[in-house]
């Protein structure tokens, strides 16, 4: 991750390339995906290097934009759109489904109320030790009390047709974006993981019943499906996605997530172009 320092000193003491010199670079780029693109053996590779392509062809040098672009994708109390995202329910607003006592169904409020508390964007990287075994209890906990429910077809697992399908879709992204975040270099360091192989079913588990539930990668979780392209070395198809997603996504996270995939692509001239927007919309790194 780049420090606030280091970003400081890379958009301000460092000229971004002019737009002659990063077109060049860009023509340069295009013409070596091209030449692996005559010889590639991998479907998956293919998808990845058409997905950089596609990028490098819409990217104009010095007119990135600046910020999310408009999208037919708006969240449920937004009127307009075609398409609304599902923000996530809360059971204490929630009927009591059939067949969930009125105990658990107590129960199962207050462990709600505790991970939201708790997983925030200020603090989710310090309280990780708190949000995983709490996202865990609430998962099983609801997922349970589901499928237990007189609820015709009960299969909490495979469907969102309730809010409360919407509530155990959203306990499974938390759950799978904490895992995700032990991974971030500041958090490995102040709490390795121990045994890789174990975290990393852990991860995959979680991440496959949650585009089980939801059918698919859904643009309210996008950001952990970029993150899952992203560590699998697919950079160019994770930048792809937020771009398809940006208008669901957060000023911040979007700019951030755009930076940090073109530097780890080892794309400089569109990195440092998207580093200095970053820098000049105000937001920092976390030191």
């Amino acid at each position: 991750m780049v420090s606030t320092l280091a970003l400081f000193v890379s958009v301000n003491t460092t000229t971004v390339a002019d737009e002659p010199s990063a077109s060049k670079w860009r023509s340069s780029q295009l013409d070596g995906i091209n030449e692996r693109l005559q010889s590639v053996d991998s479907e998956q590779t293919r998808l990845e290097l058409l997905a950089q392509q596609a990028w490098l062809r819409r990217w104009e040098p010095g007119e990135m934009s600046q910020m999310p672009t408009t999208s037919s994708v708006r969240w449920d109390d937004d009127e307009q759109g075609e398409s609304k995202l599902v923000q996530e329910p809360l059971l204490l607003d929630l009927t009591r489904p059939e067949g969930v006592a009125k105990q658990e169904w107590q129960r199962l409020i207050a462990l709600q109320a505790v991970l939201r508390q708790i997983d925030t964007n200020e603090n989710r990287k310090e309280s990780l030790r708190e949000i995983i075994p709490a996202s865990q209890r609430f998962v099983d906990a609801l997922s349970e009390a589901l499928a237990s429910s007189t609820r015709p077809h009960a299969t909490p697992v495979k469907q969102l047709n309730t809010d409360t399908d919407w509530v155990l879709a959203y306990a499974r992204y938390r759950l799978g974006r904490a895992l995700a975040y032990r991974e971030i270099p500041v958090v490995r360091e102040r709490w390795p993981i121990e045994d890789p192989d174990a975290y990393q079913r852990r991860l995959y588990e979680v991440y496959r019943q949650l585009n089980e539930q939801t059918g698919g990668p859904r643009a309210e979780f996008i950001l952990l499906e970029d993150r899952m392209l992203r560590r699998s070395g697919q950079k160019g198809l994770a930048l792809e996605l937020l771009e398809k997603h940006q208008g669901s996504i957060d000023v911040k996270w979007y700019l951030k997530k755009r930076r940090d995939l073109l530097q780890e692509l080892g794309w400089e001239p569109p990195y440092r172009e998207a580093a200095k927007i970053y820098f000049d919309a105000g937001y920092r790194d976390d030191p």
